[in-house]
């Protein structure tokens, strides 16, 4: 589980456009948006970290995008509206690939374990 959960959902909270309000993070700060909900918010965000949270090393499902946020910074990928948080703990001192390649990681623990701590809806 997150260290500080409460942290990581303000966190969210803040930098998600507001217009955005279907979103679920997963135990290791992996966030979820889903633009159009069909009404199972957690089973849609389920399906689509199992989709795209794996990480194949070569393919564009490796890539990512590191951007500093207040407490630490955000890691996203080539998937569209899936974010993971890497504390300023986590990051501390590193390079930002480091910062990547430790949120990339932790989105594809997201994506094996697939456990579910906070929706936003």
């Amino acid at each position: 589980m997150l260290q500080n959960s409460e942290e990581i959902v303000a966190i969210y909270k803040k930098i998600i456009d507001p217009k955005f309000k279907d979103w679920v993070i997963f135990r290791h700060g992996t966030c979820v948006i889903i633009y159009k909900s069909q009404g199972d918010l957690k089973s849609e965000a389920i399906e689509t970290l199992k989709k795209y949270g794996a990480v194949y090393p070569g393919s564009s499902s490796a890539d990512f995008t590191v951007m500093k946020v207040d407490s630490g910074w955000i890691v996203a990928g080539d998937q569209p509206g899936i974010l993971n948080y890497v504390s300023e703990n986590e990051g501390s001192g590193k390079e930002d690939y480091e910062i990547g390649l430790i949120g990339r990681n932790k989105k594809e623990q997201d994506s094996n374990e697939l456990k579910i701590f906070y929706t936003n809806s």
